[in-house]
């Protein structure tokens, strides 16, 4: 049976992912080209997202895509998600649920009940949706606006939920607001702020890296605003390559860093003996940038493997324990569950979850905006912080007063995590996101509340 060819004209919206061949954005560029030079084209503007794999042909690219085509640099995104989860355990897993169809999601909405009321008031409104920001009227995206902001007309709602359908007020959503609706004073927020910027502020550190590919100078620029002035950036690798452009460029780049290159290769144990591993605070394994290029995807995630193994046997042989946490990238989602038999931290599929991020784009272009903010530095992100900074432990109390106990610290709850389930993949790892806000929650010793919060605003509060 014959099967038409799909019509660019009929389409909602277009994906152009970067083949993995030589020069992969020359052919995003020309795929584009054609599409948009096709005598057969309605008037009607495309949607469409492309990858771009190296920021040098951005420029070129936009003029290619005008006003039809969203490019996704793939490197830079992922730099952006290894920087920050290799910093909080539980993050990559937070950031591929969200993306994810399967899972509660980032949506946009009109509330027209919701018109003529706070940001504060719509928090509590929705039992089965957490609010974290809002979209005003000329597109200007706000994640975690002042608690007192009005809801105008045009203004949308930006809410995690299961699917756009289950965006729904509580039934008693006017005795909800009023209920929570008791100011909260200065004082306390002040106070409190204080309490959770001792928790983020940055700090002197030393961090390595064990392996190397594109995405590590990225990393590395990413990393400068996440510590303090004095720190240390380690790489581990045998490409000379490398070395050559560590010590002519990448050097000259950071401020806050300053980097040592050991040669050696990730998965030659005695090399990894040598790097008195009991001094780091983070660590982070990359998949070669050959494996990727050379169609060897396997080797370049088993090479991972084989240094998340040395690196837990180094540990359990020694008399100092695990005193940081390890992420790890790789290339193919066939690898993941090797990834949790190696006890990983943290592990990015980062082909998987750029992805999942372009198909994000092409179902709401809106999204990217959202994204912008949360995987960047300069405004509210997702932190995993203590429970016990929020609520009592070991005493249950419902997720409507952890929402409103979070507030004080001037940030939203979106979720938890029960650390008793940190190695059940099939409880995403203790992970919840967006629970109902009636439900009653235990929480114990170093289980953690996911917060969007502005560390700005924190900082700012701790100079006082």
């Amino acid at each position: 049976m014959a099967i038409d060819t799909p019509s660019p004209n009929q389409a909602r919206s277009i994906i152009i992912l970067a083949p993995q061949t030589d020069n992969p954005d020359v052919r995003v560029i020309k795929t584009i080209l054609a599409i948009r030079n096709n005598p057969q084209r309605t008037k009607i503007n495309f949607h469409i997202v492309a990858e771009i794999t190296e920021r040098i042909n951005l420029d070129v690219a936009l003029i290619a895509g005008g006003d039809e085509v969203m490019f996704v640099h793939s490197d830079e995104i992922i730099a952006r998600i290894m920087a920050q989860s290799g910093r909080q355990s539980g993050l990559a897993v937070i950031l591929s649920s969200l993306l994810s169809f399967r899972d509660d999601e980032i949506y946009f909405k009109y509330e027209r009940a919701l018109i003529g009321r706070t940001f504060h008031d719509a928090l509590f409104a929705y039992e089965k949706c957490s609010v974290i920001g809002l979209m005003l009227s000329d597109g200007t995206v706000k994640m975690l606006p002042p608690l007192d902001t009005v809801i105008n007309m045009d203004d949308q709602i930006i809410v995690i939920a299961e699917d756009d359908d289950k965006i729904s007020l509580s039934s008693n959503y006017l005795a909800r607001i009023a209920k929570y609706s008791s100011p909260i004073s200065q004082l306390v927020i002040t106070l409190s702020a204080i309490q959770l910027s001792k928790t983020t502020a940055t700090k002197v550190e030393r961090n390595i890296i064990c392996g190397w590919n594109n995405k590590i100078p990225l990393i590395a620029k990413e990393l400068e605003n996440y510590v303090s002035h004095g720190s240390e950036l380690h790489i581990l690798t045998n490409s000379v390559e490398a070395q050559k452009f560590v010590s002519n460029h990448l050097v000259n780049e950071l401020e806050h860093q300053k980097l040592y290159f050991h040669s050696g290769h990730m998965t030659r144990r005695q090399d990894l003996e040598k790097l008195n591993l009991s001094t780091y605070n983070y660590v982070m394994l990359v998949p070669s940038e050959d494996g990727r290029e050379k169609n060897l995807i396997e080797e370049a995630d088993t090479e991972c493997i084989i240094c998340l193994l040395y690196i837990r046997d180094i540990i359990d042989k020694s008399n100092w324990g695990k005193i940081f946490n390890i992420i790890t990238e790789m290339y193919s989602v066939r690898n993941s569950k090797l990834a949790n038999m190696a006890s990983a931290d943290d592990y990015i599929i980062s082909p998987n979850l750029v992805s999942k991020y372009i198909t994000q784009l092409s179902e709401n272009k809106n999204i990217k905006k959202a994204y912008d903010v949360l995987l960047t530095p300069n405004g509210p992100e997702i932190l995993l912080c203590e429970a016990s900074i929020f609520v009592p432990l070991n005493t249950p109390v419902s997720y409507y007063e952890v929402l409103q106990s979070t507030l004080k610290f001037q940030c939203v709850a979106i979720g938890y995590r029960l650390m008793k389930y940190v190695h059940d993949q099939t409880k995403l790892y203790g992970i919840v996101i967006n629970p109902n806000k009636q439900k009653q929650i235990i929480f114990g010793d170093n289980d953690k509340i996911i917060v969007l919060a502005d560390q700005t605003v924190v900082a700012s509060h701790f100079e006082l």
